[in-house]
């Protein structure tokens, strides 16, 4: 004998057994997210360029520099973005070694202490051997000479980072504890991300116009008095 199928019967079924709906509506919205997680794109890794900064930024207005030069001198890369790293003593050095370890990130604003550790490992591209980076600072008579360092691993002496004071207009964007800026060696962009930083470097080799107009302003003398005695 069937049961009959009215307001009761269903009332009384999903008394029982709301539980099952509710984890079938469960697996279906995680199914549903997990087909969109594999099939969704994904930017290849030779098609974008990530600066990470540990330290200070306003994400805006790098995120935006980094979109016009995409545009303008890198139009063959899918995207290019920030990604500003926890400032912190306790979690900050672990958030930055678990990136590196992943492979992640192409470009790095590091504090000092940070910078010479990890420089001391190896862990970044000799910029010596970019020519053209080399000839930029050679022309405006810039030295790196702090940013070379040993790697106690082959006892070679490289340029593995650029201070963050050679490059005044940097601040107008972001900034480290007496920063580095260097190119990890487990960047998956390498070619890509030393160009980034030569345009970088070039734009940034001279103080925005911001910087300019509040260095002025504290620098100009107090007006003399006018009007005779």
């Amino acid at each position: 004998m069937k049961t009959p199928v009215n307001k009761q019967t269903v009332s009384h079924h999903l008394a029982y057994n709301w539980w099952k709906y509710l984890l079938l509506a469960a697996f279906c919205f995680g199914l549903v997210d997990l087909i969109y997680t594999v099939t969704a794109y994904r930017t290849p890794e030779e098609k974008k360029v990530e600066f990470y900064v540990y330290g200070y930024a306003d994400t805006d207005a790098l995120d935006a520099y980094m979109e016009n030069v995409r545009q303008t001198q890198m139009s063959d890369m899918e995207e290019m973005r920030s990604i500003l790293m926890l400032n912190d003593s306790s979690y900050g050095p672990l958030q930055l070694t678990t990136y590196l370890a992943a492979g992640e990130g192409d470009l790095y604003l590091l504090p000092r202490d940070n910078f010479l550790t990890l420089a001391g490992q190896g862990a970044f591209l000799p910029l010596e051997e970019d020519a053209e980076l080399m000839e930029l600072f050679s022309q405006a008579g810039v030295s790196l000479q702090a940013g070379w360092r040993k790697n106690n691993e082959t006892g070679e002496n490289h340029l593995y980072g650029i201070p963050q004071d050679k490059l005044p207009g940097l601040s107008a964007y972001c900034a480290s504890i007496n920063g580095y800026l260097c190119a990890t060696v487990s960047g998956r962009n390498d070619v890509n991300a030393l160009k980034f930083m030569r345009i970088l470097a070039a734009d940034t080799l001279t103080p925005s116009e911001a910087e300019k107009e509040e260095s002025g302003t504290q620098a100009a003398p107090d007006a003399p008095s006018g009007g005779a005695e």
